[in-house]
């Protein structure tokens, strides 16, 4: 049967009415609450956790990109250097009562700041993803070449826990 010109626009009517009471009834259904605590860091310093952030993010695609090519030493020293405790992007995460003069001395200043405004849940969060990485690092690097994975990725699991509880947490304004 050959549709009708009445039969096409009776179907177009039908659809814009259906498409009409979605939009309405979207417009009136409530908005999802954020109840993430807002952080009012100011613009420098804003700018800085977010470009961490980024940071942090990328080194991860490098580690699962090391650990995709089996190469758990690589994924180690990813880790170790842009994500561990002793990264310089651990810095912002460290109390300043535990550092010493030395590990002051390495901190940027944008990062001493960021640890004296920083909520000390955040910090204790960030410090737990810092540590876990350090901990990462330490099983992929016994990862062989060709070998199994699966404890590296179990200890990687661990980073990306804190790295998401943070997120739940915290929102930046």
């Amino acid at each position: 049967m050959k549709p009708t010109p009445i039969l096409i626009a009776a179907t177009g009517i039908l659809v814009l009415g259906a498409v009409s009471v979605a939009a309405q009834q979207h417009e009136h259904a409530p908005m999802p609450t954020d109840d993430r605590q807002q952080l009012d860091f100011p613009e420098p310093m804003r700018k800085h956790m977010l470009m961490n952030m980024r940071s942090h993010f990328e080194a991860l695609g490098d580690i699962l990109a090391a650990l995709g090519e089996g190469d758990g030493p690589k994924a180690s020293r990813v880790a170790r250097e842009r994500l561990g405790l002793e990264s310089p992007a651990a810095a912002a995460c460290v109390k300043p009562a535990k550092r010493t003069g030395s590990e002051e001395d390495h901190m940027t200043h944008m990062a001493s700041m960021m640890s004296q405004v920083m909520p000390e849940e955040m910090r204790a969060i960030g410090y737990a993803m810092h540590e876990s990485a350090s901990d990462f690092a330490a099983e992929a690097a016994k990862m062989q070449p060709g070998g199994d994975p699966k404890p590296a990725l179990k200890a990687l699991a661990k980073v990306t826990e804190n790295c998401a509880a943070c997120h739940s947490a915290y929102r930046l304004r």
